[in-house]
This record gives structure tokens, C-alpha cells and sequence, in this order.
């Protein structure tokens, strides 16, 4: 469903060849030479109680404790383990495994509250634009990347792969499911809280899990399936969100808001309805708010009516 107004934004999608509805694959390629800006900003390290899932045989100055050894020469000696060594008399050595390759997931919802936008993008693009960057990232960091993308309608999984092969199906997932549910907005069959439950299902301890929705239809069990997510997994959520969402104008008498999905007639709101609107908007993003402070996760607020690249300093802050 998108809202007909003229956007300031037409040069941007004219370079990215895009029409702000239906996501294409030369779209999320071009994140792939925005890494380095990106990586500027990135905050999204592993905090130093967690470590990847995947050990590497080499042995190093990493997160996981391996064994204790009699010191060899080139041995650091910031790695000595002083008890032993004062216990022994002899220099004994720590050494460690070093995570490598951690598997990284995006999970993109594309349902039909996501099918809606007012300025330059509809909220299920921007969702694929984001999932595409943080896939990019996790490439240049030599992780495994895959996901689940979900329609709205069915899901597509994609078993975390290393190098371009995982980025590629990928990508290939996200402009499929996109197109899905942009094909038949309103034929819901598989819920946020079916595709989080696959989540909780499907990724492995130590994986990384970014959540991409914009959490209108979430449940209270969608919440209980996050956390249980979150004791094995680095969760990260983000909140995809329209301008007219969050601070729609006030209609003249004279030109109401006319609101359409391109194929059934408008909706037309009256300055009532919006005040309608917009208490309950501001009532569901409250108990967004009060479930992701139990959850201990703070959601990052993508916005669609602005280029990703223009806020992505704002979102990773």
C-alpha cells in the first residue's frame, strides 16, 4: 500500500534504477562497494562474553581458552599463565582458539504491514536494502551469511555460506519474497510469529541473528521466541518505519488523505480517523518499546523515507 506524493528523492532512486515498490537484484548489489563506509560505523562487535560457534585448529590470542603448554621461544609473553608456571617452575604458556567464519542470519519480514510507503521507499525495500548491507558486511568480515526471508505468505531459508556464494542466494531470496508479497499484499498465511519460531529452530548457538521487521504484528510469543533466541545467539532487531507512521499531517477539509494499494479504491482519511490513528500507532509503538526492554535488546529504527547510506551512522550509533 503506498501514499501518492511527490518524494525529493528522485534523483537517488534514478542511480539506484529503482522504483521505491519492487526491490531488484542491481539494488542490493550495490552495497557491496558501500562496505568500507559502512564499516566506519559499524557497532555490531560480539560483546567479550560471547564467542562464534566455529574454532579454528590455529592456535592464537583469541576469546576461547585451550590448553596451558610449556613456553616456547616467539611465545607471547602477555599469554604466560604466571600460576602455573610459579606452581611448576617453569614458564608455562596460554594458549586459545580463534573464532572463524561465525555464521550470520539475517531474518527479513516482507509481510503486508511492510507493503506501504510514502516517500521514497515502501518499508518491504528498505528491509531488503538493509538485510543486503548487513550481508555485505558480514562478507568482508569472512563470516557465513544466510537467512529467513518470509513473504508473508511462505519462506525462503538460506544455509549460512561463506564468500559470495550464501551473499548470492541471498540476495536471489530477498527480490523473490519481495516481489511475493508485493504480488498479493493482503494474502497472509505465515505470521511474524511462524518466522521467528524458525528462527528459534534453525539457528545454531554462537550464530549472529539480525531481525529486520517493522514489529506491528508482533505477539507477545514473538517476544518469548526472541528471548529464548537471545540465551544462545547475538541478537540484534531492527525497526522498519514510514514518516507517515510515526507523524502524519493533518488532512485540509478540502484534500483529504487518499491512501491505496494501487488496485482497490482509496482510502480516504478525515482529520478524525487520523487522530485515531495516531493514538493507536503511539499506543503499539509503547509496548514495542516496554517488550524490547524486557528482551534487553534496544531495536535500531530504519527509516524508508530516507536512503540507507544517509542514516546508516544513525542506525548504528
Amino acid at each position: 500500500m503506498a501514499v501518492t506524493m511527490q518524494t525529493s528523492s528522485t534523483h537517488w532512486l534514478d542511480v539506484m534504477h529503482s522504483n521505491g515498490i519492487r526491490v531488484t537484484s542491481a539494488e542490493l548489489m550495490y552495497y557491496r562497494n558501500k562496505v568500507a563506509a559502512f564499516q566506519r560505523h559499524q557497532r555490531l562487535q560480539p560483546p567479550k562474553t560471547q564467542t562464534g560457534a566455529i574454532l579454528s585448529k590455529h592456535k592464537g590470542r583469541g576469546m576461547e581458552f585451550d590448553e596451558v603448554r610449556h613456553y616456547q621461544a616467539g611465545d607471547d609473553v602477555r599469554s604466560i599463565d604466571w600460576r602455573v608456571t610459579a606452581r611448576t617452575g617453569t614458564p608455562h604458556t596460554k594458549l586459545y582458539r580463534e573464532e572463524r567464519e561465525r555464521p550470520v542470519m539475517v531474518i527479513v519480514d516482507l509481510g503486508p504491514t511492510l507493503q506501504f510507503g510514502t516517500q521514497l521507499l515502501v518499508k518491504s525495500v528498505q528491509a531488503c536494502h538493509l538485510a543486503a548491507a548487513l550481508g555485505w558486511l558480514a562478507i568482508s568480515r569472512n563470516d557465513r551469511i544466510g537467512g529467513l526471508i518470509s513473504s508473508g505468505q511462505d519462506h525462503r531459508e538460506v544455509r549460512p555460506q561463506g564468500r559470495q556464494h550464501g551473499m548470492m542466494r541471498l540476495v536471489q531470496a530477498l527480490v523473490e519474497q519481495q516481489h511475493r508479497s508485493n504480488d498479493s499484499p493482503t494474502q497472509a498465511t505465515q505470521t511474524l510469529d511462524d518466522l521467528i519460531q524458525r528462527t528459534q529452530q534453525v539457528a545454531r548457538p554462537g550464530t549472529i541473528v539480525h531481525c529486520i521487521s517493522d514489529w506491528l504484528t508482533a505477539s507477545h510469543d514473538t517476544f518469548d521466541r526472541l528471548l529464548a533466541i537471545r540465551r544462545h545467539c547475538q541478537l540484534h532487531a531492527y525497526q522498519l518505519t514510514d514518516p507517515f507512521e510515526l507523524d502524519m499531517p493533518l488532512p485540509a477539509a478540502s484534500n483529504p488523505l487518499a491512501i491505496t494499494d494501487g488496485l482497490q479504491t482509496p482510502l480516504v482519511m478525515d482529520s478524525q480517523q487520523r487522530n485515531a490513528y495516531l493514538a493507536a500507532m503511539q499506543t503499539k509503538q509503547a509496548e514495542l518499546q516496554q517488550h524490547f526492554q524486557q528482551l534487553g535488546v534496544r531495536p535500531l529504527r530504519v527509516d524508508a523515507g530516507q536512503a540507507l547510506e544517509q542514516q546508516w551512522a544513525e542506525v548504528m550509533r
